[in-house]
């Protein structure tokens, strides 16, 4: 799999959506970096990495709110 080549096709969306979900650059773009740095530890298909890493994303902004619900 082409990680730099995914990263410059996916990162830009997969950070907007972040973004428009949390409404905080700094959280958006290190869920987008950690979802990334996860997908290096998948063997995926290419064409499923990027329903991957938005599912990825997405739960660790859910566990971040819970997280943070807690304290």
């Amino acid at each position: 799999m082409d990680y730099d080549r995914l990263f410059a096709e996916l990162y830009p969306s997969l950070f907007r959506y972040l973004h428009r979900m949390t409404g905080d650059a700094d959280v958006a773009e290190d869920a987008a970096q950690e979802a990334f740095v996860r997908l290096t530890e998948q063997s995926l298909p290419e064409d499923e990495a990027r329903p991957w890493l938005f599912t990825v994303a997405t739960n660790l902004i859910r566990d971040r709110a819970r997280k943070a619900k807690r304290h």
